[in-house]
């Protein structure tokens, strides 16, 4: 494997985690549910709704960054 295919195998893998926490958040605020998290370095139980508008805002879609490594929502 060459180091421009691992390169996007690594974009790939990082972007599908990052999709499936965004669902995960998503799904669990709307049904009002809590997450266990770790918050200011220390391992807590937050509610979702809270953690997703802190991470994410109102956003409804899921959108990449182009050209970037990371991966965040519109």
């Amino acid at each position: 494997m060459s180091e421009e295919e691992a390169k996007e195998l690594r974009s790939k893998i990082c972007y599908g985690l990052a999709l499936s926490d965004w669902r995960m958040l998503k799904e669990k605020s709307f049904r009002d549910e809590q997450v266990v998290t770790r918050h200011n370095g220390k391992v807590a139980i937050l509610s979702a709704s809270t953690l997703y508008h802190e991470l994410y805002g109102n956003s409804r879609e899921f959108i990449p960054i182009d050209g970037n490594q990371y991966f965040m929502p519109k």
